[in-house]
Formats: C-alpha cells, structure tokens, sequence
C-alpha cells in the first residue's frame, strides 16, 4: 500500500476516492500526522463541473425589453445569479438567485423606465464552477 502513496516532490497526483479513503484509514491508524501531509500534496480526482447550456433571446416589447432563457443542459446542481446590466458601463442594476431543471424557461421584461435609453445586457453566474465576465445577451430598446 505505500507503494500507492508515494509523492515526488514538487508535483500533485490524483487519486481516485476509494483510493483516497483507503489510504487515509491506513495512514491514520499508523501515523496519524502523515495523512494532513499526503492531504496537503495531492488533489482528488473529481468530473469536471457541468457547464452551462442556456440558449437566450431578447426582444423590445410594447412595455421594454423582453430577455427569455431556456436551461438546454441538466438541471443546475446548485444555484446561481441571474444579473442585469446597463452594457454601456457594466454597472449592476440588479441580480436574482436561481436554480434551473433541465428544459425550465424563465422570462422578464426589463421596463423602459428601468432602461432609460440605455441597453441593458443579462450575464447568469453559476455557484458551481468559475465563469468569466461576459455578456450573455444584450438589448438596446428606443
């Protein structure tokens, strides 16, 4: 089994879980300081996060703009921001917690008085995984 444990220096090595849970009951009953040492140094061999797959329209309406999102992926594993911003100077007007399944639409009208002639873009933020700032949709209603 320390075959199995053996670390170089400098380098990370994954593990598979039942590996992992194997070798920290081995190593805490034996030594228990040297299994915060092998914790330090390895990572845990995980899938990688689910992405997101929504498809986004936006519209002018009667009312203002009208942003429709449809989940195309699996149902989201936790929760996420859905935020509104004035595209022209990215500042934040407003955000909402949610948590899609899979094929769920969500849709909102963002208000001409809200809008104020400026366009207003939507960017969904997962709680799962890092996403870079970027846009999703936009909209620019007169």
């Amino acid at each position: 089994m320390l075959f199995f444990l053996h670390m170089t220096r400098g380098r990370r090595n994954a593990f598979s879980s039942a590996g992992l849970v194997g070798a920290l009951f081995f190593l805490t009953s034996a030594t228990p300081g040297l299994a915060a040492q092998v914790l330090a140094q390895m990572d845990i061999a995980v899938p990688p996060p689910s992405l997101l797959r929504l498809s986004i329209t936006a519209a002018c309406g009667d009312d203002g703009a009208v942003f429709k999102l449809v989940n195309r992926g699996q149902k989201w594993p936790r929760t996420g921001m859905l935020r509104l911003y004035y595209t022209d100077d990215n500042t934040l007007i407003g955000e909402r917690r949610l948590r899609l399944a899979d094929n769920q639409r969500v849709s909102f009208k963002v208000k001409h008085k809200i809008m104020d002639g400026r366009p207003v873009g939507v960017w969904v933020k997962p709680d799962w995984y890092q996403r870079a700032f970027n846009l999703d949709a936009a909209m620019t209603c007169k």
